[in-house]
């Protein structure tokens, strides 16, 4: 009898419909190795490169975006599509691509901007190659038996999608059917459609079984609720104005004791949509935003007006003109979400036009003369709070949130736009209680900070009072280590904090920002460095495991190789972990050596899998001394116990090590004695069969995880 194939992996499988770049502009341009080229690409504009490869050779190159998201395609000698290539870095970062050649010849590099229909200006990239060398066995076996590889992912989501009924928990059998539904759209998307409205509909029914007054009510009610945006926002992806209808056909009514937040949530999405629908359909997202406008005011309605001024300005001035309109009829005191909205739009608005007198010829968002009325209405609203109302603690609140931000937006133009008005400011900020000469304090030495030799900022934070003080050596810190000054930032924490506890406390988390630093600009060595200084075991486990994760791209093989077993050599000699973050820090270890050595990869692997069979039945034994880990004999995905929370992890480096050996990794998930734990490994090694150049990339769906 086949094994049953229950579980769950609590991660959203979003699948982005990428777009298809337009036909070349120009002539293609050979890309040589060591060379860097710079261009310049518009909207609707692709470039072509091409670069000659000899039989079973391997490619890595980099395209560095600035300023603008790109899409990268590569295709055969014969016009094969290699794959499409985007890592959600947005438009400012590296887009590093591999490839394998199994054949010699021309292969043809496809750069565009990512959304065709959103882009107005140009923006800059660099490319250049990174790596060319003979390919390994390993990364021949994987280019060779990629379409095997999808043909046996597909027959193991049918068998997923068979076993879907088997599965008890009603939260953990909604989740594994949506997942399933996101993996089948580009297979069978009418099978993808029933699976997705089934899961929707049987979510509400769940809910409407339960009374208001159960203890599962409120879990499920947030849980079937995250769902729900879940598969909204996958179906977006693929087609926003049915993603729309799905949202609004599913909506029910708020619980007595729903929240502001709950309700700003909802339009707040509703308008996220939106925004994606006015990238295909200006006018449709405009009908939508005014839709929205009648139920309330939502933060998100930025996005949507931004996108239509880039793409029809008539239809833009008319949403701004409304949306001023409702925002004039709003107490900003009262209303939280209106309060934020003004003062998003304001300093939104003013960045627009400063960036607009420079290279940018959109235009702002709103007038100079809808500027200086919102303004003048912010600054109304929060002055008009009398004594009698101060007492309330959210307008008391808001006060001070309208009036510290509006001077922070505004500046000295304030008085401009409504003479005195510093000085009303100032003192209603008094009255209600702000603190406005620590603030005052702390700009001032903040501003003197900012670009200082070392002796004069000794001298400036020597002079700094004592409650501003701590706050003036964290800012120093951030910038020296965003500038590579590790000594100097360290010489101010040992000079400024007499504290043994508090200076020991604070060196620890300098070595921690400053490997932080060095991981975000290229210093993996560097960052190891500081992370093995870290005294905190805990601590040190956890960015071990961040800087697994950025080690290979961009980098040489032999580098990698090197850096990934100094990594390794920082977590002990044992093969089981001590601790939840060490377990979470080996995985992701695994995942990175996998694109390497795979041998490496699966001798860490196997005994921490191992381990968690372990682990398992040791739940079984404390369930209910202490966390609830399993309910009606099922393992609970959702109530964040220790057990779970290390299965998405789990999961995702079998689906990597399934892209080496298929069949070895599928034993190993047979090996997991939890079938509610043994699908999650399963939807994981299917997702990477079927669309390997996914959206999410092993190290995206751990952070994501842990986001949740």
């Amino acid at each position: 009898m086949r094994r049953s194939l229950l579980g769950l992996l609590p991660l959203s499988l979003a699948i982005v419909a990428l777009p298809v770049a337009g036909q070349a502009q120009g002539n293609q341009t050979t890309l040589q190795p060591g060379t860097t080229l710079e261009r310049t690409i518009g909207p609707s504009e692709s470039h072509t490169f091409t670069i000659d490869l000899d039989d079973e050779q391997y490619l890595q190159f980099v395209v560095n975006q600035k300023g603008v998201d790109l899409l990268v395609r590569v295709f055969s000698p014969c016009g094969k599509n290699l794959g499409d290539f985007d890592t959600p870095n947005g438009a400012d970062g590296p887009e590093n691509v591999a490839i394998v050649g199994l054949k010699s010849g021309s292969y043809r590099i496809v750069v565009a901007p990512l959304n065709q229909e959103s882009v107005r200006e140009a923006g800059r990239y660099e490319i250049k190659t990174i790596e060319l060398r003979q390919a390994t066995e390993q990364e021949l076996k994987v280019a060779r038996s990629e379409e095997t590889r999808k043909a046996k992912g597909v027959a193991l989501l049918n068998d997923i999608i068979e076993s879907i009924p088997e599965i008890r928990l009603p939260l953990t059998r909604l989740r594994v059917k949506l997942q399933s539904a996101n993996l089948l759209w580009n297979i069978d998307e009418k099978k993808a459609t029933r699976l997705l409205t089934e899961g929707m509909t049987e979510a509400q029914d769940y809910l409407a079984s339960l009374k208001p007054d159960d203890y599962k009510y409120e879990e499920a009610y947030q849980w079937v609720r995250q769902l729900r945006f879940e598969a909204v926002q996958s179906l977006a992806f693929r087609d926003p104005e049915a993603a729309l209808n799905l949202f609004r056909s599913t909506r029910k009514p708020l619980p007595p004791d729903a929240t502001r937040e709950d309700d700003g949530a909802e339009r707040q999405l509703e308008m996220s949509l939106a925004g994606q629908v006015a990238a295909r359909n200006p006018k449709r997202a405009y009908e939508l935003a005014e839709e929205s406008l009648k139920s309330g005011l939502s933060v998100n309605l930025i996005e949507t007006l931004t996108t239509l001024r880039r793409l029809d300005q008539e239809l833009a001035n008319s949403l701004a003109k409304d949306v001023l309109a409702k925002l004039n009829e709003e107490n900003l005191l009262r209303n939280t979400e209106a309060a934020q909205l003004a003062l998003n739009l304001i300093r939104t608005n003013r960045e627009k036009a400063e960036s607009s007198k420079q290279h940018d010829s959109t235009p702002p968002l709103i007038t100079d003369e809808q500027q200086k009325a919102l303004v003048q209405k912010v600054l109304s609203d929060a002055l008009s709070a009398s004594k009698a109302t101060q007492g309330f603690r959210s307008d008391t609140s808001n006060v001070q949130m309208l009036l510290m931000n509006l001077k922070m937006s505004m500046g000295k133009e304030l008085d401009t736009i409504v003479p005195g008005s510093a000085q009303s400011i100032q003192k209603k900020l008094e009255e209600v209680g702000a603190n406005v000469e620590s603030f005052e304090n702390w700009r001032r030495y903040d501003e003197a900070l900012e670009n200082p030799s070392s002796e004069e900022s000794k001298e400036i934070l020597s002079q700094a009072p004592p409650e501003i003080k701590p706050s003036l050596v964290q800012r120093f810190v951030e910038k020296r280590l965003q500038a590579g000054e590790f000594s100097q930032a360290k010489e101010v924490v040992l000079e400024n904090i007499t504290n043994p506890r508090e200076r020991r406390q604070a060196l620890n988390n300098l070595e921690r920002q400053a490997a932080y630093s060095d991981l975000n600009n290229g210093r993996i060595e560097e960052a190891l460095k500081h992370a093995s200084r870290l005294a905190i075991d805990e601590e040190r486990g956890s960015l071990i495991g961040e800087i697994a994760l950025r080690i290979g791209p961009g980098q040489k093989r032999t580098t990698a190789l090197a850096l990934l077993e100094t990594a390794r050599s920082l977590l002990g000699t044992s093969i089981r972990a001590d601790s939840q973050t060490e377990m979470f820090a080996l995985l992701q270890l695994s995942t990175a050596f996998s694109k390497y050595d795979a041998k490496r990869s699966f001798e860490i692997l196997e005994p921490l899998v191992d381990q968690f069979n372990d682990l398992s039945e040791a739940a079984k034994t404390l369930n209910g001394f202490g966390p609830m880990f399993f309910i009606d004999g099922e393992l609970s995905m959702q109530n964040g116990n220790s057990l779970a929370s290390l299965a998405p992890t789990l999961a995702s480096t079998l689906g990597v090590l399934s892209m080496v050996d298929f069949d070895r990794t599928k034993a190993i998930a047979d090996r997991l004695h939890l079938p509610e734990v043994r699908v999650g490994m399963y939807l994981s090694i299917a997702q990477q069969s079927i669309l390997p150049n996914g959206p999410y990339s092993p190290s995206a769906a751990y952070v994501n995880t842990l986001n949740r």
